[in-house]
């Protein structure tokens, strides 16, 4: 099984986008089964607007997911990257991408989200233990985007050194790859990302969760983030629905009480 949740969807996408991601499907279908998820990065939630599959006639082995990555600037900053949104829930995988090591701390520590994605070619971004600790905890991923290896070469030892740095705070946990792929040539098979993660340090066996289960692993994560949503909404649809229960059973005892006097 091939696995991919980073294949970047312009909001306004034109027929140019439509034929580039066609290709890219092409390649990836290739590939026997595929899950790969399409990506709108926004810098507010409410902009997004999910993309519909890319012809799925055309492409029956391959399940294309919603994605939405928020781009976060400011911790103080609300984008409701909150379990009651309901605009959260016609997303697949809901994705946060700090531009900062404080507002990193406050996603792993704060947000309501299924997966940071980090810009690795930049410094003073990814996060420390503390942090890593907590996310892992609460069932957060990491994404390893490799295109950004590739795409600036004066940036390939800040790349390298901000992976290994993320394999070792978060101990090797919790870690996915994806492309982030905006041509088809950029897609890497799964042997490709195996020798990848031995380059980053990893073990073998946290190379193929990376490779492998840790995809599966993190939709289920998703599921559970909708999930929260359906109690919540449950939750605050319970007070209502035992008013109206305590006002329908009042007549009906008042009625008991005074059957029970006549009869006296």
């Amino acid at each position: 099984m091939f696995f991919d949740f980073n294949i970047p969807y312009p909001k306004q996408a034109e027929l140019s986008d439509v034929d580039r991601l066609e290709r890219i499907l092409t390649r990836i279908s290739q590939m026997p089964r595929a899950v790969i998820a399409l990506n709108q990065t926004v810098s507010n939630i409410k902009e997004a607007q999910t993309p519909d599959p890319v012809a799925p006639a055309r492409f029956p082995t391959v399940e294309q997911l919603k994605r939405v990555t928020v781009v976060v600037e400011d911790s103080k900053k609300n984008y409701q990257l909150v379990a009651t949104n309901p605009l959260n829930q016609t997303i697949d995988i809901l994705a946060a991408q700090p531009t900062n090591i404080d507002v990193c701390k406050h996603a792993c520590q704060s947000y309501d989200i299924d997966l940071i994605s980090i810009d690795l070619s930049q410094k003073g971004v990814s996060p420390g233990y503390a942090a890593a600790s907590v996310a892992v905890n609460r069932g957060i991923f990491f994404e390893i985007c490799y295109t950004q290896l590739f795409r600036d070469p004066k940036r390939r030892s800040v790349f390298f050194s901000n992976v290994k740095r993320l394999v070792e705070v978060t101990r090797g946990n919790n870690l996915i790859f994806s492309s982030g792929a905006l041509q088809a040539l950029e897609i890497k098979r799964p042997s490709d990302l195996r020798m990848m993660g031995l380059l980053f340090g990893m073990t073998q066996e946290q190379m193929e969760a990376a490779v492998g289960y840790n995809y599966v692993r993190l939709l289920k994560k998703a599921e559970t983030r909708k999930s929260t949503f359906n109690a919540a909404v449950r939750v605050d649809l319970l007070p209502g629905v035992e008013e109206r229960k305590r006002k329908k059973d009042q007549p009906e005892q008042g009625k008991k009480k005074a059957k029970v006097q006549k009869t006296a």
